[in-house]
């Protein structure tokens, strides 16, 4: 996978989670890898003008005013699946903020800044990437703004 192949070249330590069962929901993947819904992250695309991946705590939502005003796009909206494919080369519900292309922009909201663990997609539906704070700073190419509501 993209995501792991980077992450093992930035010489990052995570944790492969292999799910036994089908996940849906930021509470299906609290459910099964008992942590809490805010380190269930949640990757976002969206277009505009250009794209923009936006990583969210479970626990909040997009606020596209705010991510429009940080970023300067106008009109964004939340991509199509045919669209999330072509910008990330993943599926929606498995979307990495790893292995994507760098010129992609990407805005982490501030308030992941201060989880101690996050677990995020890794491009394949039945695999999560779990890393530590310190881990997900070394390896996010993006920038932290408060993008939430």
């Amino acid at each position: 996978m993209k995501s792991e192949e980077e992450l093992k070249n930035k010489g990052v330590i995570f944790e492969s989670i292999i799910l036994t069962q089908v996940v849906h929901s930021v509470h299906d993947v609290q459910m099964v890898c008992k942590c809490r819904e805010s380190e269930v992250m949640k990757t976002l695309v969206f277009v505009g003008n250009n794209p923009i991946i936006v990583i969210m705590p479970g626990s909040k939502k997009a606020n596209i005013a705010k991510i429009e005003r940080y970023t300067g796009e106008k009109n964004l909206r939340m991509a199509k699946p045919s669209e999330v494919i072509s910008i990330t080369d993943y599926t929606v519900g498995s979307v990495s903020p790893f292995g994507i292309n760098p010129k992609v922009k990407q805005i982490a909201d501030d308030s992941v800044r201060n989880l101690p663990f996050l677990f995020l997609g890794s491009g394949k539906g039945n695999t999560l990437i779990k890393l530590n704070q310190v881990e997900f700073k070394k390896a996010f190419q993006g920038v932290f703004a408060p993008v939430s509501d």
